[in-house]
């Protein structure tokens, strides 16, 4: 009954009637009509004046936790506190394992050894931060948790742009919090050299020194100090990372030629330090004397500083051209019968691992596939595009180990956006792109069971301070730290899209960083040259 009459009474009305339109008619017989309009009036309103507000009325459904777990249990109840209940050692986890079993009064730790107890941590302190954003609770559950793969390492080049300790402090803070646990430092190249080595004053006063960069007209300097590099050392293993270093040889060398031209086939006295990108023909000597006593005391030096026994070595991008020339080169390949420069390359690298093990230290280089110069046992990095297939094939049976660092998926200096700087030939590696590496490229154990794990590159000739590094790594590096820890079954773009999204507000606090990207929001670069 009531329904009709409104309807008759309503066509009379807005007919004939006093009511101009129908707002008025069902304010004056529906009442809560006008009460609807004026709150679709009022959101609009609180939405200006609240923009970041966020009305969370239930607990969070799932935890946000990156790297994604192996294994997770969530319960039906929640928790509102993450106080430590227990610690305890369980060796039969395995000792980078760890359990995390999550109650309503709190949390329980288990952990198989030091490193799965620092990443037992690092995941409550996840957890932590997730329910500081979410304070009505999160689900209690049992994550039982280790990584797939042994080595998740970032590369850093201070060699091309200096960065100083308190920096690297905080690339380290952002890395543990992610789970990494190789921290590579690129010493030396073309364009700096950045270790201090005894009996060698002019690495610091000409080899650690640029004139400019790019044609900028600054100049450009950086040496640290032993107690620096020390630091940075005992700095990364309270946080379960091991930093390697790499000594580039025997190519990447102009800034050593420009301090030590004895050292190299064809001495330029007037040799300078590299000031752009790119690479030189610069090639230490193998015939002289000079040479294996100045890399004697470099070892010596990296095995005083960095209790890691690894020593990366480089070995890439080494053009043979001088070494063909060389009359000592020559003379030398005749004398032990060798056929080419190959040959003689393989016996430079036999004879840089013979120093290294005379201090207990191993090589690792990058992956030259047709080079043969390896041995097996060695470990290499797999990092020209759309080699990485065939890279997990070669090495398998040449006896080599391997780790992922294909520059498609891994080089997190690319642009992670079309139409940001790539100056003229990088490619755009997106953050999805990034998480689709699977490291194994679907292979069984039979088959890539020698892959050591994954490797994120970052290298620095564009990239002049931490600002510009950070925004290009991250949030691209959470990807990568997935594709080194979590399972292949457990993983989920959809999911991780979530979970980047959650840990925006949760860097933001705990590091005071932004992970907000977009195509326009990059720090500009000086450079001129940035097409």
């Amino acid at each position: 009954m009531f329904i009709n009459s409104i309807s008759s009474e309503y066509a009379r009305a807005t007919t004939n009637g006093p009511y101009k339109n129908d707002s008025e008619f069902f304010d004056r017989f529906y009442p809560p009509f006008a009460y609807i309009r004026n709150m679709k009036r009022l959101f609009p309103l609180l939405a200006g004046i609240l923009p970041f507000a966020v009305f969370q009325t239930e607990a969070a459904p799932s935890y946000s936790i990156i790297p994604e777990p192996a294994r997770t249990e969530l319960k039906q109840n929640t928790t509102k506190t993450l106080k430590l209940l227990s610690d305890k050692a369980s060796p039969s986890l395995g000792i980078d394992a760890y359990q995390l079993t999550v109650t309503p009064q709190g949390v329980h730790l288990a952990s198989g050894g030091r490193e799965g107890r620092i990443y037992g941590l690092v995941t409550l302190q996840q957890l932590q931060d997730q329910l500081a954003a979410q304070p009505e609770g999160i689900p209690c559950g049992v994550i039982t948790d280790k990584p797939r793969y042994p080595w998740r390492g970032m590369m850093v080049d201070p060699a091309r742009h200096f960065i100083p300790i308190k920096d690297l402090k905080k690339f380290v803070d952002l890395m543990a919090y992610y789970k990494f646990n190789k921290l590579h430092v690129h010493l030396t190249d073309n364009q700096g050299w950045r270790l201090p080595v005894p009996g060698y004053p002019r690495l610091q006063s000409v080899a650690s020194k640029r004139e400019e960069s790019f044609g900028d007209g600054i100049p450009h300097e950086g040496m640290y100090t032993r107690q620096e590099l020390k630091d940075l050392v005992a700095y990364c293993a309270a946080r379960g990372i091991e930093v390697i270093p790499e000594i580039d040889v025997p190519g990447h060398n102009q800034a050593l030629h420009a301090a030590y031209p004895e050292f190299f086939c064809f001495p330029k006295p007037d040799m300078k330090v590299r000031t752009v990108a790119g690479n030189s023909k610069e090639l230490v000597c193998p015939q002289k004397p000079e040479v294996w006593k100045f890399y004697a005391t470099v070892f010596k030096e990296l095995k005083d500083i960095f209790p890691s026994n690894t020593v990366h070595l480089g070995g890439d991008e080494a053009p043979t051209e001088l070494w063909k020339k060389c009359p000592l080169c020559r003379e030398a390949r005749t004398k032990a019968g060798m056929k080419d420069e190959q040959e003689q390359m393989r016996a430079f690298f036999a004879k840089m691992t013979a120093l290294l093990d005379k201090n207990g230290q191993t090589p690792q280089f990058w992956y030259e596939g047709n080079a043969d110069i390896y041995h097996p046992g060695e470990t290499v990095y797999a990092w020209r595009q759309d080699q990485a297939r065939q890279a997990i094939e070669k090495t398998k049976k040449a006896g080599l180990n391997l780790i992922m660092a294909s520059n498609e998926y891994c080089y997190l200096d690319f642009p992670q956006f079309p139409g940001q700087y790539n100056w003229g030939w990088m490619q755009t590696t997106t953050l999805q792109k990034c998480y689709e590496l699977d490291p194994a490229f679907g292979k069984s154990t039979a088959e890539a069971g020698h892959i050591r794990g994954v490797h994120a590159p970052v290298w620095a000739e564009h990239l002049p301070d931490l600002n510009h590094l950070l925004y290009r790594v991250y949030p691209r590096a959470m990807a990568l730290a997935e594709a080194g820890w979590s399972p292949m079954e457990v993983r989920s773009w959809e999911n991780f899209q979530r979970k980047v999204a959650d840990h925006r507000p949760f860097v933001l606090k705990r590091f005071n960083y932004d992970l907000k990207r977009t195509k326009d929001n990059e720090p500009p670069f000086r450079w001129e040259n940035k097409k």
